[in-house]
């Protein structure tokens, strides 16, 4: 799957296992094999992953291979097909996975590919979507409609991800949700529950996410909680009498986001876990008596990938929104500080 030609092209590259080492440089431009495709990057974000692989705090199934180019959201247009390809053709504007199965495993064979030990994924065990080019396999590739700009199509990965939460937490016309963290895997998911007719849809957050409240609220958030003002619990009662709320969505980095969405959550409650941190206290008593139903996962399925393109396509989930600063490849420090400060949403490259 990288495979190298003879020509250079622009890439951002972690070059050295220590944390930060990070340089835009020329890199080869890699030659698709049989089943694979060369697509040109129009669109590519950053995502939290990247910032840990910058870090060198990822923690994966597989080591990070180093040097590596980072990024794993991006859209663009096919440039070259591989050997045996005919389900795309050159000039197609297409989307892509960035998780691809060994294809042998059980898991795998199960239908489950986003459970295989063994997976290859873009930016993370081989190169990413910060460069002008890209391999990928032709199976994960996905025609965009006209409609559908690049800019959106850049962030289908994690409205996938959206896809597949709903997919577990099934809300229903009337369900309460509330929503902690607003960054923009909880803004795809205001958009999407308030879509499927939840309300009221409460956002969680702190005091510096400001920037991502006023987001929250033009995107039809109902009511706002700033943990450090007011206690998240308690507001949340207050807010739905007493009852809590029938699915959270928990998209905090911290471990206390998961007690606080047991204890926000309404007899029957669904929720649904994306928080990255490997170890967090809970009630088993709670969810016991409570009836609750926890649900975790990871990565996608292609069926959440084609569902996101409908989303998109019919304007019910839109990046763009979200995207409140743009750079090119060589600003990649300038983007990367940006995403750090913590007052953006979405940071976009614009290749």
């Amino acid at each position: 799957m990288c495979a190298k030609g003879d020509e250079t092209m622009k890439a951002i590259v972690k070059y050295d296992a220590k944390p930060g080492h990070m340089e835009v440089r020329d890199a080869p431009v890699p030659k698709p094999g049989r089943g694979e495709i060369l697509v040109r990057i129009k669109a590519t974000g950053i995502c939290y992953s990247d910032i840990s692989i910058l870090d060198s705090k990822y923690k994966g199934r597989k080591p990070v291979p180093i040097p590596v180019i980072l990024g794993h959201e991006g859209a663009g247009i096919v440039a070259e097909l591989g050997e045996g390809v005919d389900t795309v053709k050159v000039g197609d504007r297409i989307g892509f996975e960035a998780l691809y199965g060994c294809g042998r495993c059980f898991n795998c064979r199960n239908g489950n590919k986003n459970m295989c030990s063994d997976w290859e994924h873009v930016g993370i065990t081989c190169d990413g979507t910060f460069a002008e080019y890209i391999v990928v396999p032709a199976e994960g590739a996905h025609k965009l409609p006209d409609s559908v700009s690049f800019e959106d199509a850049a962030f289908l990965e994690p409205i996938s991800l959206t896809v597949r939460s709903l997919e577990h937490v099934k809300p229903m016309v009337g369900d309460s949700a509330a929503i902690i963290g607003p960054g923009s895997i909880g803004l795809f998911h205001l958009q999407a529950l308030k879509a499927a007719g939840c309300t009221p849809i409460i956002i969680i957050g702190l005091e510096k996410d400001k920037q991502r409240f006023e987001v929250a609220k033009k995107l039809g958030a109902d009511h706002i909680v700033t943990i450090g003002k007011e206690d998240p619990v308690e507001a949340v009662m207050d807010l739905t009498e007493g009852r809590g709320v029938d699915i959270v969505i928990e998209t905090a980095n911290s471990p206390a986001a998961l007690s606080t969405a047991i204890d926000i959550a309404a007899s029957r409650g669904r929720l649904s876990m994306f928080g990255l941190y490997p170890e967090a206290t809970i009630k088993p008593l709670r969810i016991l008596r409570e009836g609750l139903t926890l649900y975790g996962d990871v990565a996608l399925l292609p069926k959440h990938f084609i569902r996101a393109i409908r989303w998109v396509e019919y304007k019910k989930v839109l990046a763009q929104p979200l995207i409140t600063k743009r750079f090119t490849l060589d600003q990649a420090e300038e983007a990367v500080e940006a995403f750090r400060a913590g007052d953006v949403v979405k940071v976009l490259f614009e290749v």
